[in-house]
């Protein structure tokens, strides 16, 4: 496992894929995946969102995935339970 920054954990799968990891709190939490073809580095979200192969490394595309994830998937506080209320 490769951590980043202390916030993006790397956790190699096979030599061509990877999960990509973001601390939230005291978990990891898995935002998706990063793979390469050809030579070159891509990323997947876990909501299937992804890029072309545009990374020539590994932690680049692990941090494109981190920027793109922090920028567009807004996310619940870590500190705050999280409550849903059921009407039946």
């Amino acid at each position: 496992m490769t951590m980043l920054n202390d916030q993006v954990q790397i956790v190699t799968v096979t030599p061509g894929t990877a999960d990509v990891r973001v601390r939230s709190g005291a978990k990891a939490i898995s935002i998706g995946m990063v793979r390469s073809s050809n030579g070159r580095w891509c990323w997947q979200h876990r909501d299937g969102e992804q890029s072309s192969a545009v990374a020539a490394s590994r932690s680049d595309a692990a941090h494109a995935l981190a920027s793109y994830h922090r920028a567009f998937k807004p996310q619940a506080p870590s500190d705050v339970s999280v409550r849903r209320l059921v009407f039946g």
